[in-house]
């Protein structure tokens, strides 16, 4: 017997029980939201599928060793995904995923899926070639060995796929703290301790089951076929249409998200969150497509898809390479088909246009308002 697990505050409880309405459709098993309310007292709202769904409300906060790091990016929740199992001995397999992440289909073959470990993962995409983006200067190999990782590999915890009785044999507490004392240049805290816990053993998956937010731009999500899509930028899907130069997220996606608020009774400009662009930067983003009309190439346009190429190059030969050497233990074909789209400057993103067609239009009608 399998399941699904979140770990959520009050914060995203709706936009996981939404998900977890969604999942319990699509992969018809039993999916459990842990919600951590700041405020105990608070009301939550809760969703149902059948009796597929269920509640826990404020059991992991105590199970994880106080004197953790933690910041506002990580805050301490983040541990709460390693110790849920513990409540749910009952299930063979348990697959963790962030609120953020967007079920696509179900893929009954992943229970499957051989752990010698006790857990699968998806690699870190923004980080096979480098360090974190906010690590100035620092080689990934230095980095790596911060945090406690020799094997070169670094994973996304963002979904897991976990055999529980061997998840139940490791004492997390101890583990943690030993971690934290030996490695305490750790950053990315309950992932740079996975990486270095499970560092060489974990079972690698396609990015198919963790689709990143660094690789939806790069014109393959058709040929990847992504599973889960994972928001993990800062403009979320259901904060509204990110089209106006915000984020370069296909609105698909917020589409997806409307209606599944609308199926659950909700209304969906309840979670919107505006992030306008101030009128000078719109007014030079307008500019740079006014000036392509008459073959005016801008040098921003000229270095993001130059960037654009590079990254979509590295990533198609990760996917290439993976599927090749049978690397992901998930997929069972040896390469990837669909083609990769061609990338459109809309002003300020270079974006691939394969899940956008209106971003054609949207560029050229936005170029004609100047």
């Amino acid at each position: 017997m399998n399941a699904i697990y979140l770990v959520t505050d009050d914060r995203l409880a709706d936009v996981a029980g939404v998900q977890a309405q969604r999942l319990a459709e699509q992969w018809q098993c039993d999916v459990h939201i842990f919600v951590e309310r700041r405020d105990p007292a608070k009301a939550v709202r809760e969703f149902h599928h059948g009796d597929r769904i269920h509640y826990h409300y404020e059991e992991l906060g105590g199970l994880v060793p106080e004197g953790l790091p933690e910041d506002r990016k990580w805050p301490r929740i983040v541990y709460m995904r390693l110790f849920a199992p513990s409540l749910l001995p009952q299930y063979d397999r348990l697959l963790y995923l962030d609120a953020d992440i967007l079920s696509l289909r179900a893929e009954p073959a992943v229970w499957n899926v051989d752990l010698p470990a006790g857990i699968g993962a998806v690699s870190d995409i923004a980080t096979l070639e480098s360090a974190p983006y906010d690590l100035k200067g620092v080689s990934r190999e230095k980095w790596l060995a911060a945090v406690g990782v020799k094997s070169g590999r670094y994973l996304n915890s963002g979904m897991l796929l976990i055999d529980t009785a061997k998840w139940l044999k490791i004492d997390f507490a101890a583990e943690l703290r030993r971690y934290f004392a030996a490695y305490p240049e750790a950053a990315r805290y309950d992932q740079d301790f996975l990486a270095h816990l499970f560092d060489g053993r974990w079972t690698e998956l396609s990015p198919r089951l963790n689709y990143q937010a660094y690789v939806m731009e790069l014109g393959l999500t058709r040929a990847v076929a992504p599973v889960f899509v994972h928001f993990c930028r800062t403009q979320k899907p259901w904060y509204g249409d990110s089209r106006g130069w915000r984020a370069p997220t296909d609105p698909s996606y917020t589409e997806i998200y409307q209606e599944m608020f609308r199926t659950a009774g909700l209304n969906p400009d309840d979670y919107t969150r505006p992030n306008k662009v101030n009128a000078l930067r719109r007014a030079r983003y307008r500019l740079r497509l006014w000036l392509r009309r008459f073959g005016v190439i801008s040098g921003r346009e000229r270095r993001d898809i130059e960037t654009w190429r590079k990254r979509s190059d590295s990533f198609l030969h990760f996917m290439q390479k993976g599927l090749a050497t049978g690397q992901f233990a998930d997929e069972g074909r040896k390469r990837l088909d669909a083609p990769r789209c061609a990338p459109v400057f809309d002003g300020r993103f270079a974006v691939g246009v394969e899940n956008r067609p209106d971003l054609r239009e949207q560029v050229k009608e936005e170029a004609s308002r100047v």
